[in-house]
């Protein structure tokens, strides 16, 4: 049984085409486990579905972030696998078929889709889908460890609960990046599906990324620079790719504090043009950092202090 686990908060629109695609599986033999981290009463959303498929309800009146949302459903959950779904993204109808088949005939630990990253709320393939982005990157675990490629809600696991792998809940940022570095770190074997079976939707408004653009350091520098000194580099290779996004960072980071637009888009840009150079074993493009983000003035004196406490904040938190 694979055990499907939502966190949700403040969407019950979102959260009900959630359980929309997942009663559309092809492949039956779910359970849905919905966390509330925080917010309005989603009740009416989940008697809704209870008619159609086991759901369970877990509730907090109190936010404590999607990596405790996560993990109390983890704690919970009676599949030998898993599967994550945010509430704001889909599975398309065949995904956890093809999930289950890969575990069993691939013999892999851990599965993931092809996800189209969709604009607008979509919950089908639309026929002309070639101007959209989509994350559908070959599994490289020496790649990973300079950054995620994978989406989570791509994702199908075998079930963590009897293993430490869990959710950092320190983390509120690349959470599921670091429990993808431990999954692999278990030992856990990867593999990718061959075709596209979730929808991740990245449709405009205030989210994340917008709002962690937002300040200098960004969230997304202070989680990369924890998560680099949590997982060593393996290799030089990798050591030189992990460079190249610190100067992102500091780079971005001055744009930001200098008030200057940054597309949310520009990190997804560069892990595509850095996962082509890898995986052909060349070093970065010495010019893509100035294509994507054009040089700026030098970094005012708030800048330089807010980089003095990201390096204390990380340093504790690593010890």
């Amino acid at each position: 049984m694979i055990s499907v686990i939502i966190p949700t908060r403040d969407r019950p629109g979102p959260l009900h085409r959630a359980l929309r695609s997942v009663a559309r599986q092809t492949y039956r033999h779910f359970e849905v486990i919905v966390v509330r981290d925080g917010g309005h009463a989603v009740e009416p959303v989940i008697a809704r579905w209870q008619r159609e498929m086991p759901v369970t309800l877990l509730e907090s009146d109190t936010p404590r972030g999607v990596s405790h949302a996560r993990n109390r459903a983890i704690a919970v959950a009676q599949g030998d696998h898993i599967a994550f779904l945010d509430d704001d993204d889909i599975f398309l109808p065949h995904h956890l078929q093809a999930a289950a088949e890969a575990l069993r005939v691939r013999r892999a630990d851990t599965v993931y889709g092809q996800a189209l990253v969709s604009p607008t709320w979509i919950e089908d393939l639309p026929r002309e889908r070639a101007h959209l982005p989509c994350k559908d990157y070959a599994f490289d675990p020496a790649f990973l460890s300079v950054a995620n490629t994978i989406h989570t809600g791509s994702v199908v696991t075998r079930n963590p609960a009897g293993s430490p792998v869990r959710f950092d809940e320190m983390l509120h940022h690349c959470e599921d990046w670091d429990f993808l570095l431990a999954l692999r770190a278990a030992g856990h074997q990867f593999a990718r599906l061959d075709t596209i079976t979730s929808v991740y939707h990245q449709v405009p408004r205030p989210g994340a990324v917008h709002s962690a653009y937002q300040s200098a350091p960004t969230p997304f520098t202070w989680a990369r620079t924890l998560l680099y000194g949590r997982w060593p580099a393996a290799t030089g290779r990798v050591e030189e790719y992990r460079d190249w996004f610190r100067r992102f960072d500091q780079r971005l980071d001055t744009l930001i504090a200098h008030g200057l637009d940054v597309s949310p888009h520009v990190y997804e840009h560069a892990v595509r043009e850095l996962h082509a150079t890898f995986s052909d074993r060349r070093s970065p493009d010495r010019d893509l950092l100035g294509r994507l983000l054009p040089v700026a003035p030098a970094a005012p004196a708030r800048q330089n202090s807010g980089a003095f406490a990201l390096r204390s904040a990380v340093t504790r938190a690593t010890r």
